[in-house]
């Protein structure tokens, strides 16, 4: 299915972009604001905060995001989901799913935290789920300005199925009151930013991208011309993005159980590396498109920024985004 490959070796940490003007450097210290931006396409609805599309509601911009943590070869709910970060574990991976826009009426297997989590939540604020972990890895979390709906304090929010413990997102939502919407925290396409393409420089068009991860697997992603679309074909669940991000960073092994001498490798997300951005069709033109740059983020509270090749940011397309933290060595083959 490849036509012209190129392997390209990953390395760093996680954060998300930098909702920044056009043409403009971001600051490493930038903040947003956490109120959502106005369509200003001829939409009567704001947009909602994380992907950019008109929300069903006023409200609904401005509810606050659930994230819940699982984990498994087969994880279910991840579908309406804003936002997935992805982190390699072994022998099957860990995803943050954060919802937002929409809800998942049965997210899971929800799993332990790791201390990857609070650095990635952190700038989100959101209604955290999750089932345990070690006391240091819980009070990580609860430190990140999250709010704390963990099996241990609240298992009524959770049900026990044969795959294991599932959460309903909206449930979730009503179960804390008084936070607030998440801050945007990708730079978008569109006219409240004026940007029209992923990058200033370097975008190529892309029709399908395999990641081949050391100690991991491989995914296999194909982009869909009719809905504009990066769908997961092989090597994961079945879920369709307006973008993919292939984030390189660096793990390291921490323990789960130091009187077992149990240990697991955890991604670094705050520091910088190497980042390659796919995206959706561009004016003028047909089919996916990529671009590989850097990513940014300097403090466990900073969002995280996409630049471009030039060090412009990157604007990726309003709509669901997938972040797989790549560990140094995965293998990045696209297509055109």
């Amino acid at each position: 299915m490849l036509t012209a490959t190129a392997g390209v070796s990953l390395a760093a940490c996680a954060k998300v972009a930098n909702p920044v003007p056009s043409g403009q450097p971001p600051s490493p210290s930038a903040t947003h604001s956490s109120t959502p931006t106005p369509k200003t396409d001829g939409s009567s609805h704001p947009a909602a905060p994380l992907t950019g599309l008109p929300a069903a509601s006023a409200a609904g911009a401005a509810s606050p995001a659930v994230a819940v943590i699982i984990s498994g070869p087969a994880p279910a709910g991840l579908g309406p989901a804003d936002v997935v970060y992805q982190e390699i574990t072994s022998p099957s991976a860990r995803y943050i799913a954060v919802f937002q826009s929409r809800q998942s009426g049965a997210v899971g297997p929800v799993t332990a935290t790791r201390p990857a989590d609070g650095q990635i939540l952190s700038v989100l604020h959101p209604l955290t789920g999750y089932d345990g972990g070690s006391p240091s890895d819980v009070r990580i979390l609860d430190k990140s300005g999250l709010t704390d709906l963990g099996v241990a304090t609240h298992p009524s929010l959770y049900t026990s199925t044969a795959a294991g413990l599932t959460a309903a997102t909206g449930a979730m939502l009503h179960a804390a009151s008084g936070d607030k919407a998440p801050p945007p925290i990708f730079r978008l396409r569109g006219s409240d930013t004026g940007a029209t393409t992923l990058a200033p420089t370097g975008v190529s068009r892309r029709s399908s991208v395999r990641l081949t991860i050391p100690g991991y697997g491989t995914e296999a992603w194909a982009f869909d011309a009719h809905d504009d679309r990066w769908v997961l074909a092989s090597g994961g669940p079945r879920v369709a993005v307006a973008n993919l991000v292939v984030q390189t960073v660096s793990y390291k092994q921490i323990f789960l159980s130091h009187r077992q001498g149990i240990t697991a490798p955890s991604a670094r997300v705050i520091g910088s590396g190497r980042a390659t951005v796919f995206s959706g069709t561009e004016p003028g033109g047909s089919g996916g498109t990529a671009a590989t740059g850097t990513w940014s983020k300097p403090q466990r509270h900073d969002v995280t920024n996409y630049l471009g090749a030039n060090g412009l940011p990157m604007a990726l397309n309003p709509g669901p985004t997938w972040v797989v933290f790549a560990p140094q060595g995965t293998q990045v083959a696209a297509s055109g």
